[in-house]
């Protein structure tokens, strides 16, 4: 059985079989239970003429039904360990594959904006960001199924599709916001003093959720504002019916610091600038400029009434006095 027999061996094996149907059977019996436990794959030394005379010892009246029920639990065994290895095999292959599975499945999806343009983004429930110069957006591939967590740096305008069992949540790091369905505005670049919330319609939830603090709820056309400095909030009416022209190039400073400007500005133009004067950082401007007008056009309405000087180069913006 392993192929060690020369052949006047197998010659007398042969003719032993065919002797009698008893050989025959033990034969058999003798390759099925060697087949199922390689009990005999190691015996280089088989030797026929004893097997034969052991078997004719063994298949007496008094000893065959003896032997016929030890090779039985010999061979029910044998089938049991097999099946149990056969199973244990199966159960690692489907683990593994399970596990390459969920590797395979998660999937983390980052949106980047590079300063001087503007993207829209449509997430898998239909819901719909668009995206500021210097933004991103992250997402994983669970969005829809098991959550719908957001995360942002920059500025987003969002329109959210309703889901009473799947809360729309954007994280910034700084805070959170929580809706169900709703259309508002989140800024919250790293760069900028403040973190703004402002609703244009529904209802959303502001507030740091891994904290003991209630958030905040707005309603329609309140702006929820975040100093990083002094870590206090502020929540104010708004018109927030033109929250979203930004997307077509316009911008609208309320109350805003030249400094905090001159970031949109650099974000926007894709240009750096420079103020030369800490006391010029400080001014504070209420202006606004409709869609797509040029760096220069905006520097001569900001500086209008010699609040101060500018110069536009190609490699950067200077402001000074």
């Amino acid at each position: 059985m392993n192929g060690s027999l020369d052949a006047e061996s197998h010659a007398v094996l042969r003719q032993w079989i065919k002797e009698k149907p008893e050989n025959r059977e033990y034969f058999q019996n003798t390759v099925a239970i060697w087949k199922a436990t390689g009990v005999m794959s190691n015996a280089d030394g088989f030797d026929v003429t004893s097997a034969i005379g052991k078997f004719k010892e063994e298949t007496q009246p008094a000893n065959r039904m003896e032997f016929y029920r030890r090779a039985l639990k010999l061979s029910a065994a044998a089938i049991i360990l097999l099946l149990c290895g056969v199973s244990s095999l199966f159960f690692l292959w489907q683990s593994e594959r399970s596990a390459s599975e969920m590797v395979e499945e998660y999937k983390e999806y980052v949106v980047e904006v590079p300063d001087g343009a503007k993207s829209k983004i449509t997430f898998p429930d239909g819901s719909v960001v668009w995206l500021n110069a210097g933004s991103k957006v992250t997402y994983d591939s669970n969005f829809a199924r098991e959550s719908r967590n957001v995360g942002l740096t920059g500025e987003g305008y969002f329109e959210v599709s309703k889901n009473k069992e799947l809360p729309f949540v954007v994280n910034t790091g700084k805070l959170t916001v929580k809706v169900l369905g709703t259309k508002f505005n989140l800024k919250s670049y790293e760069e900028d003093s403040e973190v703004k919330v402002t609703l244009k319609e529904g209802a959303v939830k502001v507030g740091d959720f891994l904290t003991d603090a209630a958030p905040v709820v707005l309603k329609p056309n309140q702006r929820f504002t975040f100093k990083k400095m002094t870590q206090t909030i502020q929540v104010d009416s708004v018109d927030a019916s033109h929250i979203e022209n930004w997307r077509n190039g316009a911008m609208t400073f309320d109350k805003v610091p030249l400094e905090e400007i001159a970031k949109e500005l650099r974000r926007l133009y894709n240009i750096p600038i420079r103020i030369e004067s800490d006391k010029l950082k400080h001014i504070v401007y209420y202006s606004d400029f409709q869609e797509n007008v040029s760096i220069e056009k905006v520097l001569e309405i900001l500086s209008s009434g010699n609040k101060f000087r500018y110069e536009v180069k190609p490699e950067f913006v200077r402001i000074f006095n």
